[in-house]
């Protein structure tokens, strides 16, 4: 009797059991079928890194309401014609957050990847494929180039083209791994102020927002402002070089010109009174002073006592000569004060 009890209670006890999880169970089957389902992009094919995104890859789906990832599209317009920013797996709803606008997986016309040394750059192990950044260089001061020392921004928001030459998105096991190289996309128009940044300057990269500042003509806003710096600089240079010389030219001739008063000013006799002799003599009651140099003529110095005599220097360079005919008759023959009467001897 004892026993039967026993398997009466255990029955009792089995039975409220199964009618609770039976109770539970209907309750979830009910919430089921009140829950709200909208529809979603998905991936019908595994769709790789900077593939096009078309309508023969995404199919639409219904999801529960609570089931839908954050993020997730079921506009056309915000995926179909964009690229994968990353690989997406077959069946994988689509976030426009993983697409991108323009395929940076392939360097476009008009622009090209050049390579920076990832070596040095902490930054590097959280940089991804596709992610903008800013190229800031320190500068020390150039006499042709850079007007002072400090830091410049050369780029902004410019794509990481690829990390070790490859430009799929990293996964999250691979991006804290150090990089060895960086390729950056930047317009052919900024070519020239990539190479003066990567010669003259220490550059480091930092993480900037998705905001894109190509100019209409193509280049890059940080970079037209950096090659208008260096330009100016340069013409500030060649003005200052143009008036050195001028000033330099103007010295020289103003040397020049005191050299020639000083030179126009000095009497020419005194060069070469070493090679003659002075001499006087009274003419109308004037006596003048003269200067004899053997085998040439007599070169009237000027008046005694008179301080305007000046000698004026011939045409051909010789002493200056201020003799009149009278003055070289009376020099010759016997009333000269140069005649000596022959010898009897």
């Amino acid at each position: 009797m004892r026993n039967k009890s026993i398997y009466l209670l255990l029955a009792c006890v089995c039975g409220t059991v199964a009618a609770v999880l039976a109770s539970e169970w209907l309750k979830a089957q009910g919430n089921q079928n009140t829950t709200n389902m909208v529809e979603i992009f998905v991936t019908s094919t595994s769709i790789d890194v900077g593939e096009k995104i078309t309508a023969e890859k995404i199919a639409l789906e219904r999801w529960p309401e609570d089931k839908v990832p954050e993020g997730a599209s079921n506009r056309l317009d915000e995926v179909d014609g964009k690229y994968a920013k990353q690989r997406l797996f077959e069946g994988e709803p689509i976030m426009p957050l993983k697409l991108m606008d323009e395929n940076w997986t392939s360097v476009p016309n008009g622009w090209k990847a050049v390579d920076m040394d990832a070596s040095e750059l902490g930054i590097a192990t959280s940089l991804q494929p596709g992610d903008r950044v800013d190229v800031v260089g320190f500068f020390e001061k150039d006499d042709e180039f850079i007007p002072r020392s400090g830091s410049q921004t050369v780029f902004m928001g410019i794509r990481v083209f690829s990390i070790d030459g490859d430009t799929s998105r990293r996964t999250e096991e691979d991006r804290g791994k150090p990089a060895r190289f960086i390729q950056l996309l930047i317009s052919e128009k900024d070519k020239d102020a990539w190479s003066y940044a990567k010669e003259l300057a220490t550059l480091e990269l930092h993480k900037a927002s998705d905001q894109d500042h190509t100019l209409e003509d193509g280049s890059n806003e940080a970079a037209a402002k950096f090659m208008t710096m260096i330009e100016d600089h340069r013409k500030k240079l060649e003005e200052e070089e143009q008036e050195e010389e001028r000033l330099r030219l103007a010295e020289e001739e103003a040397a020049k010109q005191a050299l020639a008063a000083e030179n126009k000013t000095d009497p020419v006799v005194n060069e070469a009174k070493v090679e003659g002799f002075t001499m006087f003599k009274l003419v109308e009651g004037r006596m003048l002073e003269y200067w004899i140099v053997p085998g040439k003529l007599p070169v009237l110095v000027g008046e005694v006592g008179a301080p305007d005599a000046e000698p004026q220097a011939p045409e051909t360079g010789s002493l200056p000569v201020q003799i009149n005919e009278d003055d070289v008759q009376s020099l010759n023959g016997e009333g000269s004060p140069f005649f000596q009467p022959p010898s009897n001897e």
